[in-house]
């Protein structure tokens, strides 16, 4: 819909020789209509800051040698971390009770992941970012940059571009 300043309206109104009263009349209409549509209906929700909840640092080589698996959420800032796993139980019990959920019912995290839909991950204010799941590498906290061979690296870089 084309939007349309007032007065271009009242110009046009006047070439058409209207009377006064209903030149005036049509325009307090349209006045309080732009009025109506300028206000605010509700105020602008500020967004739910979040965090990412993936993090796999092995110092003591306790996951080393195993393959791990894992799917990458978000949940609110001031929600507690430990809160995930029930925010995902609570999911896959609403999915469970849907229509869909009850023809296919979800009985892991990963079926739940997987199938669950995003709506009600929502509703646990829970935001799935990875339906598939995603490998985890675990690695150690400290850098040893001194073992670290350039050569082996990549042909394009020399030391004495790197340093």
């Amino acid at each position: 819909m084309a939007k349309i300043e007032l007065e271009l309206v009242k110009r046009i109104l006047k070439r058409a020789e209207l009377e006064s009263d209903v030149l005036s009349e049509i325009m307090g209409e349209l006045q309080s209509v732009v009025e109506e549509e300028t206000e605010p209906t509700e105020p602008k929700i500020a967004p739910v800051k979040k965090q990412f909840v993936v993090l796999v640092a092995d110092n003591d080589d306790v996951l080393a040698g195993h393959e791990l698996a894992g799917w990458v959420l978000q949940l609110p800032e001031d929600e507690p971390m430990q809160s995930v796993e029930d925010k995902v139980k609570c999911a896959a019990k609403a999915f469970n009770l849907s229509k869909k959920g009850r023809r296919y019912p979800v009985s892991t995290v990963g079926e739940t992941c997987e199938n669950v839909p995003a709506r009600i991950f929502k509703e646990q204010k829970l935001w799935l970012k990875t339906k598939e799941p995603v490998l985890l590498v675990p690695v150690k906290n400290q850098l040893q940059l001194d073992q670290v061979d350039l050569k082996n690296f990549n042909d394009n870089y020399s030391e004495e571009d790197v340093f």
